[in-house]
């Protein structure tokens, strides 16, 4: 056991720092006293305190935000997914009807000068049609992770009293509620709009039962656009017509 000991103080390098080591093995292998080191100072918190997750992160936005309810906080995040799916859908059928009409949308020097603007508008609108989804999408998202990131309010005097996931949304994280719906149904206006202004659009060797359909199927998508505008005006929660 000696010997051991005397081997290990032999290969520990002589630095500063393995100095009281070395001392204590090879006053160990030779059987002399051993000196008394000093222990390291080890600090024990009360037990009272507790590190609280909010207090701790200084200067970040929303960091002391507490629900009414953690559940009521759950299923407002079940709306932001639930609605990024259909945002995803659309923004996929844009992507598709972007693709599809690339060449077709290409404007001519012999067209008239209101074909060449219908073309324009047409790839314009869907363009920011796809945005619009995107940002629908990358807003429900993050929203989605503030709404699980915060926890339940405990203090009486500080519930605020609302007792919907939406009317939660409303109250907290108004601009995100907003921008998740609207920039979701502006997106699929702007990719109806489109999509009927390319039927519109004359097409080369086009018979005229051809294009009283494409009329006729135009004409239709644009009625859809306002009827969905009057359902969804008279469905509003929280604001007016």
């Amino acid at each position: 056991r000696k010997v051991i000991f005397f081997v290990t103080a032999c290969l520990i390098p002589s630095y500063d720092a393995f100095a009281p080591l070395q001392s204590l093995i090879t006053n160990q292998a030779r059987g002399n006293q051993l000196p008394v080191l000093p222990g390291p100072s080890i600090i024990i918190p009360p037990k009272h305190s507790v590190t609280h997750l909010h207090s701790s992160i200084k200067g970040i936005e929303l960091s002391g935000l507490l629900y009414d309810s953690t559940s009521l906080a759950a299923e407002a995040w079940d709306w932001t997914a639930n609605l990024g799916a259909p945002a995803a859908l659309v923004a996929g059928a844009v992507i598709a009807t972007l693709y599809e009409s690339r060449e077709t949308l290409v404007p001519r020097k012999h067209e008239t000068k209101l074909i060449r603007l219908a073309k324009q508008s047409c790839r314009f609108l869907l363009l920011t049609s796809f945005a619009f989804e995107t940002l629908s999408i990358i807003v429900g998202t993050v929203t989605g992770n503030v709404l699980l990131g915060h926890g339940e309010q405990i203090a009486t005097k500080a519930i605020v009293g609302y007792t919907s996931p939406l009317a939660l949304l409303r109250h907290h994280h108004e601009v995100n509620y907003l921008t998740i719906q609207i920039g979701f149904l502006q997106g699929l206006f702007n990719w109806l709009a489109a999509v009927a202004i390319d039927l519109l659009i004359p097409k080369e060797n086009e018979t005229k039962s051809a294009r009283k359909m494409n009329q006729c199927m135009a004409t239709t998508l644009v009625t859809m656009s306002f009827w969905i505008t009057a359902f969804y005006n008279n469905h509003l929660n929280f604001y007016v017509d």
